[in-house]
């Protein structure tokens, strides 16, 4: 395509920052840097093919997705609430790339909240962000005065996976390669110092939400078993530790999911949470096929785990 064909930048950023632009009519100007796949943070750039980047002088890079794609959230919600036919029900999100995936997947959150349909089952308050620390999220806190202001019924997160695998820290948690060491004993004393920071964390905030919001529902989730695929938040960190067979990975990986499901369970299991908060769990559902990278379900593995979350929507609030 010459560029006589192609939209300019400016062109690109009014129809990002239009809400009434459907994501899937988006996404032909948007491609995924190389270089960052397989991350929980993914680099966006402009598509050559279809966009004049001779105007840009950072080779393409779309600076301020997140923010981007966040306000379009935003602004779909504000629409969304302010018709009056709506009838579905409030929702604050806070999360990583599961929750908020710029553009280019449907993610979680793009699967529950369908801003174009005429009375959608759900209006979602999005404060997600792709790469985003479980510790960030808390610490920041932008949860409490969402949820304040727009007085949600339930209240989604998903974290802890960048915190696992940023900067290959996974590399931190597991002994080197040992011939004959079952995938059940790689784990070291740092991951299961990390497991109880995670936990604590998630308590933390549960118990402060539950307290401050006495009619509010709380609903977590795990991750499904990854895949290591030799990329740089999996496959690279085993490797550098000397794991390099793919089953064997992948088998460390199950080991590594079931133990932060198992104690996000445990946690909303007890009693001081009265009841009130839920955990997704979505192991065995996305399958091996639906992947998009090492850490992202593709769009139908996102439909299975969004279905997931509608039935414990159902569950939490009674509603049908």
């Amino acid at each position: 395509m010459n560029n006589s064909h192609k939209i300019s930048p400016q062109e690109l950023r009014r129809r990002l920052i239009n809400p009434k632009i459907k994501e899937k009519d988006l996404q032909e100007f948007l491609i995924i840097d190389p270089s960052s796949t397989n991350s929980f943070e993914p680099i966006i750039r402009v598509n050559p093919s279809t966009v004049n980047t001779t105007e840009m002088s950072n080779g393409g890079v779309l600076n301020g997705i997140n923010r981007i794609a966040k306000e379009r959230r935003q602004l779909q919600y504000r629409l969304t609430v302010n018709n009056p036919l709506f009838r579905g029900q409030k929702i604050v999100s806070e999360g990583d790339s599961w929750f908020q995936f710029p553009i280019l997947l449907f993610d979680v959150i793009d699967q529950l909240f369908s801003p174009f349909d005429i009375s959608p089952d759900y209006a979602i308050f999005s404060l997600g962000e792709a790469g985003d620390l479980l510790s960030n999220i808390i610490n920041e806190d932008e949860i409490t005065q969402a949820i304040e202001v727009e007085n949600p019924e339930v209240f989604l997160i998903s974290g802890s996976g960048n915190d696992l695998v940023f900067d290959g820290n996974l590399a931190n948690f597991i002994h080197p390669f040992e011939d004959g060491r079952p995938p059940e004993n790689y784990l070291n004393n740092e991951f299961y110092r990390f497991k109880d920071m995670i936990r604590q964390l998630y308590r933390g905030l549960y118990i402060r939400l539950l307290s401050r919001f006495p009619d509010l529902k709380i609903i977590g989730h795990g991750y499904d078993y990854v895949i290591p695929d030799n990329g740089v938040s999996l496959g690279r960190p085993m490797k550098k530790k000397g794991i390099e067979d793919p089953e064997l990975q992948k088998a460390i990986m199950r080991v590594i999911i079931d133990h932060l499901n198992e104690s996000q369970l445990e946690l909303v299991n007890n009693v001081e949470m009265g009841g009130r908060a839920f955990h997704v769990d979505c192991r065995g559902e996305v399958g091996d096929n639906n992947w998009f990278d090492e850490l992202h379900p593709n769009n139908a593995g996102f439909a299975r785990v969004s279905y997931l979350f509608t039935e414990k929507i159902k569950e939490a609030t009674g509603r049908s």
